[in-house]
């Protein structure tokens, strides 16, 4: 029996467009036709996902690639490749995984914790030893005890009353990061709008002075560069993490009701210092990630779908909530996590392995006819757009999903209200990341306020 190191055997057969490709316990032949789907970047079956030019190259995900694997080989075994030097830092490599394409599988894997953990890591790349346990300390990673503990102390912040009570402030700050821009005609749209939110919004949560914000957000950009990180001269997650032990001293001696406060006073959980970090680094990196790309995303596909902004501006109280889901869905900016099978079992009619790693593919998933008819059509009114796996599922959803909502819901009020008739200025600039589906750089222009 193979490993889960060891790549499956293939071979082409005499006619090129068929593949005979043998899994762990199985070999078969598949018939691919590309040619439905020319507007998406074209890729071989074989194609290893290992690659971090294959997103920018297909502005987002590789749906031609997902599209492919899921109608002949659903649980695809994507092989190491040698290749590939990018990665997080203290990683041990990248061994092989299996990749999860259909809504249902990724859907199912999530739900279940007694056959597929996160607690041996939830991303692509591997580590172990020292740097395993670090991340074990983040609530997202830990055994269902410990994380349900957690879970009780730090979700009251996220809860409707309280998020209404946020709300004014969020408008509040929504309407003044576009009251600095309204007025100039033009803006670099990622940094000076839609990454400043998330972080203020952060700040708030944690009770993070504001003369920080601005370091926070720059920690939250370089993280989110994964593939580059090695190649900074400090790791901004040091970065994070001192002024992370720096607040959590101020919050002991200073308790304030914000939620740093409540984590580092609360005596039922006794967090030591690597834990904070990690609750910090969750929060940092979540709610800036999916809110900023979102945010981004939004704005792009409204320029690329004229029709659909319409019907947006039409009655933007109507359409507003669905299309924001229909956004998540479609983009889908944190593009996976992973699991571990805890034991021997089957998933489809894929027999895989205990230590097998499985890689949840929330773009494919989000993108499976199966689900959602047309799935390569954007359309604000899908009757189920809200079915999206970009939250993810199960016990380790994300718990920040309303906070998003919020957010991006007052930012685009402020946007399409005040800057109806923004258009691109420039090509955007996608993240190079296996990871995340970010756009990082998005010029557009306005009239003038």
């Amino acid at each position: 029996m193979m490993s889960a190191t060891s790549p499956p055997t293939a071979k082409r057969c005499a006619a090129s467009r068929w593949r005979v490709t043998g899994g762990k316990n199985r070999t078969r032949c598949s018939v691919l036709n590309f040619g439905e789907c020319r507007a998406m970047t074209a890729y071989a079956i074989e194609t290893n996902l290992l690659d971090p030019d294959i997103f920018p190259q297909a502005k987002g995900p590789p749906h031609h690639l997902f599209d492919a694997w899921r109608a002949s080989d659903p649980v695809h075994w994507n092989p190491p490749n040698p290749a590939y030097t990018g990665g997080m830092p203290n990683s041990s490599g990248v061994k092989g995984f299996w990749v999860l394409t259909r809504y249902h599988d990724v859907f199912d894997v999530s739900m279940n914790q007694a056959l597929f953990t996160s607690h041996d890591g939830i991303v692509l790349w591997d580590v172990e030893g020292a740097e395993l346990e670090r991340q074990r300390a983040n609530f997202m990673v830990m055994q269902p005890e410990a994380h349900s503990a957690v879970k009780k102390v730090i979700m009251p912040p996220f809860m409707p009353r309280a998020l209404a009570e946020l709300s004014p402030e969020i408008d509040k700050l929504a309407a003044e990061i576009v009251d600095r821009v309204a007025p100039r005609g033009s803006c670099e749209f990622v940094f000076d709008v839609a990454a400043v939110l998330p972080v203020h919004t952060f700040c708030e949560l944690m009770g993070i002075p504001p003369q920080y914000r601005d370091q926070v957000a720059a920690y939250g950009n370089e993280m989110a560069d994964v593939e580059s990180r090695a190649n900074i001269s400090m790791d901004p997650m040091i970065g994070l993490f001192g002024l992370a032990q720096q607040m959590a001293e101020e919050k002991r001696r200073n308790p304030d009701g914000r939620l740093l406060s409540v984590m580092v006073n609360d005596k039922t959980l006794n967090l030591d210092p690597m834990m904070i970090n990690q609750f910090v680094l969750v929060f940092a990196m979540a709610g800036h990630e999916t809110t900023r790309s979102t945010a981004a995303h939004f704005l792009y596909l409204m320029s690329r779908h004229p029709e659909q902004y319409a019907l947006l501006r039409s009655d933007f109280d109507a359409h507003i909530d669905n299309a924001i889901d229909e956004v998540l869905r479609f983009t889908s900016t944190t593009t996976n996590f992973v699991r571990h099978a805890v034991a021997d079992t089957m998933i489809g009619d894929q027999q895989v392995r205990k230590g097998d790693k499985i890689y949840l593919s929330y773009a494919a998933a989000n993108r499976d006819p199966a689900v959602f008819a047309d799935p390569h059509r954007f359309e604000i009114t899908r009757a189920n757009a809200k079915r999206h796996l970009a939250f993810g599922a199960g016990p380790h959803i994300c718990v920040g999903a309303r906070l998003a909502r919020m957010q991006l819901k007052a930012l685009l009020q402020q946007v399409v209200t005040r800057l109806p008739d923004y258009a691109l200025a420039g090509e955007p600039e996608w993240l190079r990341s296996i990871w995340f589906n970010a756009i990082i750089r998005m010029p557009v222009a306005f009239t003038p306020e």
